[in-house]
């Protein structure tokens, strides 16, 4: 039986040694309180964080201590807590740590007459006792905590097997540690511990499957029923086309400042996958890794919620279980449960990673289908199990589960209709669930039944990086601005609206005169050009005179859109069309360049563009755009209205 890490108290990790503490020198009598020199030497510091209730004692090694040596735990906002001496030597001490010490990082000070000296840093951390008995046939055990406090009924996983805490917070698992890693699904009221944004609520399993092994998770309690959730997807950072200059410069001020407008009220954010494009892993570096490191620099004020997108998998390897590993090992579980408020989260799975031909040193196609296996979906239902029908589920997935035909109807977008069934199924009798999904690089929100929707989110890279990296503005395939999803939580009420990059709130839709697109094309050396390459595009000559369209970007049913010339309402039809700003800041820019635009990039139809017929060339038009929640946004049109390559 492997102790806990917690357990270790001679756990030797050097660690620099504090700047000398400077005297007062406000004026040229002042005295010296402590002299600077140091004191001892060759200090080694036991560098882990110690609970106070597995540690009654701790060994500081080091040269020079003497009979007579006092010592103490300093922490800014608190008076200095005098140590317990159990021994000391020339070579070292032991103190007994005090047990009912705040939870804080603490100087430890070494006082000898006048003389002080900073010896280093010791966390400690309250907690309940974590000496957890075995139990037969369990191989894994732990105990969940908020500091003295036992979190009775949370939910531990290793992704197959699901149990709770029981009175005292501990738990066990009969694992045959499939996935490698074990973990929390938070509580209501709580929140993991951070690092870097990133909520540690996993562990990574150590021992053989036969042997068990302690995880203990200790969370910290938080006030969040009235909470913000922020919902990114398909970042693909890849280390070209300045998508980090971009993202550093476009997408961390903007998340900050959303931020910021909330005050204290907690804000999370889940990313939807596709941080990373497997494509790149090798060619330029820039891998899952490198990713975590990029989050780490930017400091964004919020918990960052993950999961896997196709994209995510190491191309090196052929069949989802391996190339998933390096997700695993950074980012942990690829489908998990969380608890915010009134709201239960679950982040899935489902991008089955199958890439044909691959072997290390050599990429395979990175071919993927859109499912979730049996192992994933059985752990679904035990987790659903547990949930009261009337809460509130948010499901947040990589891969779209529905889309639209030309004919604007509902259509399945999973391998097969069995798949998309296996999955709606599982929460038959729910009463409120959201699907978040991404992958498409557009928007689409379905309404499935009067319980089930899918809002599926544009990318935050919108057209991966290449509108802004030639200049005009950051736009997606559908013509919606990069951006991300806004969800404002209070208790079981959900709200959401959609944020664009460097875009106001209040700009939910973009309007284009039509004859204006028409005579651009007619007359741009660009755009001229562009067609004379690929004649069969669309120059949208076919629409016709005085033709307005109103792209409304996280349009669904419950929206409402009114045009008015001033005189009477004009009648508004929803199309499937294409977005001609898209067709000029990616594809007519991409040949101006020199180069052939990739097909997966180009302009895609949409299901939220709307076309309405204006009296002639110059009539005024208001335009009423009135969300699901009664928010109006308005554009009062003067036209003739030029076509430009921004977000007007």
């Amino acid at each position: 039986m492997k102790l806990n890490k917690f357990f270790s108290i001679r756990l030797l990790c050097f660690l620099l040694l504090l700047p000398h503490i400077t005297g007062c020198k406000s004026d040229d009598t002042a005295q010296e309180p402590f002299q600077q020199e140091k004191l001892v030497t060759d200090l080694y510091i036991p560098g882990t964080t110690f609970y106070t209730s597995t540690v009654s004692e701790l060994t500081i090694q080091g040269k020079g201590f003497r009979q007579g040596d006092t010592f103490s735990l300093r922490s800014e906002g608190r008076q200095d807590t005098p140590l317990t001496l159990k021994a000391i030597d020339p070579a070292y001490i032991t103190f007994a740590v005090p047990q009912e010490i705040e939870t804080d990082e603490y100087t430890l000070i070494l006082t000898r007459g006048t003389q002080e000296q900073p010896l280093g840093v010791l966390a400690f951390r309250r907690s309940i006792n974590l000496d957890v008995p075995d139990k037969d046939l369990m191989t894994i055990k732990g105990a969940v905590f908020c500091g003295s406090t036992p979190v009775v009924g949370a939910v531990v996983s290793d992704g197959e097997e699901v149990t709770t805490t029981d009175d005292n917070g501990y738990y066990w698992l009969g694992s045959r540690k499939y996935h490698g890693y074990v973990f929390v699904s938070q509580p209501s009221g709580y929140d993991p511990l951070t690092v870097n944004s990133l909520p540690q609520f996993w562990q990574p399993l150590t021992e053989s499957q036969f042997v068990c092994e302690q995880h203990n998770f200790e969370l910290e309690k938080v006030d969040n029923d009235n909470h913000v959730m922020l919902v990114t997807a398909d970042i693909h950072l890849a280390n070209r086309v300045n998508d980090l200059k971009q993202y550093k410069e476009l997408f961390i001020p903007d998340i900050t400042q959303t931020i910021e407008t909330y005050g204290g009220r907690p804000v999370y954010t889940m990313v939807l996958g596709d941080m990373t494009w497997d494509q790149f892993w090798y060619d330029t570096k820039y891998n899952m890794e490198s990713y975590l490191k990029t989050l780490a620099d930017a400091k964004i004020p919020s918990t960052f919620y993950h999961l896997p997108g196709n994209h995510d998998n190491d191309p090196y390897y052929a069949g989802d279980f391996q190339a998933e590993a390096a997700y695993k090992k950074y980012l942990g579980p690829t489908y998990y449960s969380f608890n915010l408020g009134k709201v239960h989260y679950i982040a899935l799975d489902n991008n089955v990673y199958i890439n044909n031909g691959a072997s290390v040193g050599t990429s395979g196609d990175r071919s993927f289908g859109n499912y979730l296996t049996q192992i994933e979906l059985d752990w679904l239902k035990k987790d659903l199990a547990l949930v009261s029908k009337n809460t509130p589920v948010v499901v947040g997935l990589h891969c779209p589960v529905f889309g639209f035909n030309s004919s604007l109807e509902i259509t399945n977008a999973m391998n097969s209709l069995a798949d998309n069934e296996n999955l709606i199924g599982c929460f038959e009798g729910f009463s409120d669930v959201h699907i978040l999904t991404g992958h498409t690089h557009d928007t689409h929100n379905t309404v499935y039944s009067a319980s089930i929707m899918e809002h599926n989110t544009p990318a935050v890279c919108a057209t991966w990086w290449w509108t802004g990296h030639y200049g005009n503005g950051h736009i997606s395939r559908d013509g919606t601005p990069g951006g991300y999803g806004v969800y404002e939580i209070d208790g079981s009420d959900i709200r959401w609206h959609y944020k664009g990059l460097g875009l106001s709130r209040e700009k939910q839709f973009i309007t284009y005169d039509m004859n204006s697109v028409k005579n651009y094309f007619r007359t741009n050396q660009m755009a001229v050009k562009f067609l004379k390459a690929y004649p069969t595009r669309d120059d949208y000559k076919d629409v016709g005179s005085n033709v307005v369209y109103i792209n409304v970007w996280n349009w669904d049913p419950e929206w409402t859109i009114s045009v008015s010339d001033g005189v009477k309402e004009l009648p508004v039809k929803q199309i499937y069309g294409l977005d001609p700003l898209h067709t000029v800041s990616y594809e007519v820019a991409r040949v101006s360049d020199g180069g052939s635009y990739t097909a997966a990039f180009a302009t895609q139809p949409c299901v939220h563009l709307f076309a309405v017929t204006a009296p002639d060339a110059n009539t005024t038009l208001t335009v009423t755009v009135t969300d699901r929640f009664g928010k109006t946004y308005k554009e009062v049109m003067s036209r003739p209205k030029a076509f430009a390559v921004n977000m007007q």
